[in-house]
């Protein structure tokens, strides 16, 4: 009997440090597999803000491409004033593009050093390179109406430029991808006018588009305006009933009402093209 429990108490001590030990090795695989999701947390984390930054320097970069706009829009020369006020908008959205290339350039160097493949993040800095780039094409065009003002302000730093005199590209196909960029459409009628032209259907809606940007093959773009929406920011309506069918975001415009007689709309308004035009290239107008 005591041999018996002698061999129960080592067996209950052999048990317990099997136990033991097993638990520390559950214990250490936990920590080293909290380690590795921190790290990969960590990594997306960064990768997430690194994104998040670069939209908020393209935003900023809109909205001073915008305000370079408006100042060279006004006529006669420029005053040292407003030269003043360009180029420091120039080096400020210059700043913001160096900016973004260098994150994005990081970017991609860290996710083809990563240990994991995400195809989603892959996806994400290729839309944010394309951005970039539409967004260098712009930058060109605005380069080149500041030059055509003869307004002796700094110039736009862009990698189109680059690309440009290193590969010889002719300055009439940036020209033309340009155009294509900061082409916009806009018809303004009364609804069976519309619908007889297959603009819009019965119920009021644009045919093939519901309210996105994409229209269908069957509508004929020759029976709408088409225009360089940097250069047009007026949209004539006159009418008293007005219905937009085409989807833009609220705060970019604003309709404009006839002072002696406010329940006439004279025209639409548009504050930022950027947004007014980011959402569809086409604006579709009902009026009675």
């Amino acid at each position: 009997m005591k041999n018996y429990l002698i061999l129960s108490a080592i067996a209950t001590l052999a048990l317990t440090s099997c136990n033991k030990k097993e638990l520390a090795d559950a214990g250490n695989t936990n920590d080293s597999l909290l380690t590795v999701l921190n790290e990969r947390d960590a990594s997306l984390n960064e990768f997430i803000d690194s994104f998040n930054d670069v939209e908020r320097n393209l935003d900023s970069v809109a909205a001073r491409q915008h305000i370079i706009t408006i100042s060279s829009n006004q006529s006669g020369e420029l005053k040292e004033n407003q030269k003043a006020r360009i180029n420091a908008e120039i080096t400020a959205i210059n700043d913001l593009m160096n900016e973004n290339r260098s994150k994005l350039a990081a970017l991609n160097s860290k996710l083809k050093k990563s240990a994991y493949k995400n195809t989603a993040l892959e996806k994400t800095i290729a839309t944010l390179t394309n951005q970039l780039e539409q967004k260098d094409i712009e930058l060109v065009a605005l380069n080149e109406k500041l030059n055509n003002l003869n307004a002796q302000v700094a110039q736009l730093e862009t990698a189109v430029s680059t690309l440009v005199s290193d590969n010889g590209m002719k300055t009439q196909t940036i020209a033309e991808e340009t155009a294509a960029l900061q082409t916009a459409y806009y018809i303004v009628g009364k609804s069976k006018e519309l619908q007889d032209d297959g603009i819009i259907d019965r119920k009021g809606g644009f045919i093939g588009m519901g309210k996105t940007s994409k229209l269908s093959a069957d509508i004929d773009v020759t029976k709408l305006t088409r225009i360089d929406y940097t250069q047009t920011i007026d949209i004539p309506i006159n009418s008293k009933d007005v219905k937009i069918v085409t989807s833009h975001p609220s705060d970019s415009y604003v309709l404009i009402k006839d002072f002696k007689n406010e329940k006439i709309v004279t025209s639409l308004m548009i504050k930022n093209p950027e947004r007014f035009w980011g959402a569809s290239k086409y604006l579709v107008i009902v009026k009675d």
